[in-house]
């Protein structure tokens, strides 16, 4: 529902990425990388998640947030769940909607600073 409301379908938002387009010099013969790779589902959420925190570092928390989302449900449908580390990546995004949907609330309410949500009460932080 929120990659058609956003992007409209899969496909569009993919082609917003640079290694996704026929035009990336990684898809060529000579580079180490291959074109299947390039292609990897996985690189579509990744893309998707920094576009997450773009917006994130922009202020748009509550637009980070759904990207965010939309990344984790991308990351499940994809993920090996027996994979320690992919469950720990799929929380780690989820913690950044939640992150993202407080720090939108708290700016739609217009609260004052001291009620600001910070990283760490969503198990992030800068370490």
């Amino acid at each position: 529902m929120l990659i058609k409301e956003h992007f409209g379908d899969p496909g569009v938002l993919t082609r917003q990425f640079p290694y996704m387009k026929s035009t990336f010099p990684g898809k060529s013969d000579d580079f180490i990388l291959t074109a299947e790779t390039l292609t990897n589902p996985n690189n579509k959420y990744h893309g998707l998640e920094r576009l997450a925190l773009q917006h994130h570092q922009a202020g748009s928390w509550q637009l980070a947030g759904e990207y965010w989302l939309i990344a984790a449900g991308w990351r499940r449908n994809t993920m090996d769940a027996s994979n320690e580390r992919h469950v720990e990546s799929l929380q780690f995004v989820l913690c950044h909607v939640e992150y993202n949907r407080a720090l939108a609330d708290w700016k739609k309410k217009k609260l004052g600073r001291n009620a600001m949500p910070y990283p760490e009460q969503f198990g992030l932080s800068d370490d």
